[in-house]
């Protein structure tokens, strides 16, 4: 066969190919749409009662009767309503609408769609379990941090983090360096912060973890949660780890919550010996601290060669009280002290 011949069988495969693309994309259009259909008619005639649990009008309880009533396809579209409203409800009327899916056993299927073939619905499964705050599902949900699907791993990390059981979070912290890349830090971090105080166990095991990932997280969650009792080791994270994301996480955490004896520590890697972006962080957690002390150290790094540490260090000044205010007064011939000035009058922090 000649060069033309195999260029013009290729241009033939290739239109083959986007044609029997196009044609899959419309077949799966038209699905879609059919499924969307029926599932309008089949809520249609149950939307008002839907709606009057939602919004906690059902004061007789015949709404919620004749939802739990359902069968068949209008059962399915109930379930997949209830879902639907518990994103955005709350209270008694979330608590309702909770149990209609339990009295349809909505909720033993999702613990058992867990381990279904396919990532959509396995993931639909720990989001409707989190929505639902169904502590039952929590096993089933800590097992599935392990999935091989990002999606659903993620979703099952945010399913746990809205049930808010505090004891699912030495696997989340576990499964930061999990398999497959295991879940984000800012999922991981989210799903931790709602679960309350009984983490810091947890957090503080994390914090000496081999993972760097999962360091920074316990320290990022530590600071933001204010678990004021991991300062010891948070010093000592910004002071000696190997990993630059650590050192920074610990730096904003102990802003955050540090105590005065920290303003000695924050200043310590302020020098120019240290890397630039810890710098940079150690200054704000120097102003985010409170504390006048700090006023001399962000004064000099307010001369810094560093346009942007001084800058941050200037704006700084602003919130440590009257000391702060007059020093920032006396860098308005600075870059960065001009700058913070114009910003903190701006904002009202300054006459």
């Amino acid at each position: 066969m000649s060069g033309r011949h195999l260029l013009v069988a290729a241009e033939a495969a290739v239109l083959a190919g986007c044609v029997l693309l196009a044609l899959v994309v419309i077949v799966i259009k038209v699905v879609r749409g059919q499924r969307q259909r029926r599932h309008e008619a089949a809520l249609r005639p149950i939307r008002p009662a839907l709606i009057e649990v939602a919004s906690g009008e059902d004061e007789d309880g015949s709404a919620r009767r004749a939802l739990t009533a359902t069968t068949g396809a209008t059962r399915v579209a109930v379930d997949e309503g209830v879902a639907d409203f518990l994103g955005k409800v709350r209270g008694g009327p979330a608590d309702q609408l909770v149990e209609i899916l339990r009295s349809h056993g909505a909720l033993r299927e999702a613990v058992r769609l867990l381990r279904h073939r396919s990532p959509v619905r396995r993931t639909r499964a720990a989001l409707l379990l989190g929505l639902s705050r169904d502590r039952g599902g929590v096993p089933g949900l800590v097992e599935a941090l392990d999935d091989h699907s990002a999606e659903v791993r993620s979703a099952a990390a945010h399913g746990l983090g809205l049930i808010g059981d505090d004891g699912s979070a030495p696997a989340l912290l576990g499964a930061i360096a999990g398999p497959g890349g295991g879940i984000p830090a800012g999922v991981a971090a989210g799903a931790l912060l709602e679960l309350g105080v009984g983490i810091a166990p947890a957090l503080r095991e994390a914090l000496a973890s081999t993972d760097s990932r999962t360091r920074a997280v316990a320290a990022h969650v530590a600071g933001v949660g204010s678990f004021r009792s991991l300062l010891p080791l948070l010093r000592d994270l910004l002071a000696g780890d190997e990993d630059l994301t650590v050192r920074e996480a610990s730096a904003e955490a102990i802003g955050a919550m540090g105590e005065a004896r920290d303003v000695d520590v924050l200043t310590r890697h302020t020098n120019p010996g240290e890397p630039t972006p810890l710098r940079r962080l150690c200054a704000t957690a120097l102003g985010r601290l409170g504390e006048p002390a700090a006023v001399p150290t962000l004064e000099q790094l307010a001369r810094d060669p560093d346009p942007r540490l001084a800058e941050l260090a200037a704006t700084a000044l602003v919130g440590l009280g009257p000391e702060g205010r007059a020093a920032l007064a006396g860098l308005a011939d600075t870059p960065g002290g001009a700058t913070a000035l114009t910003l903190a009058r701006l904002q009202g922090a300054l006459a």
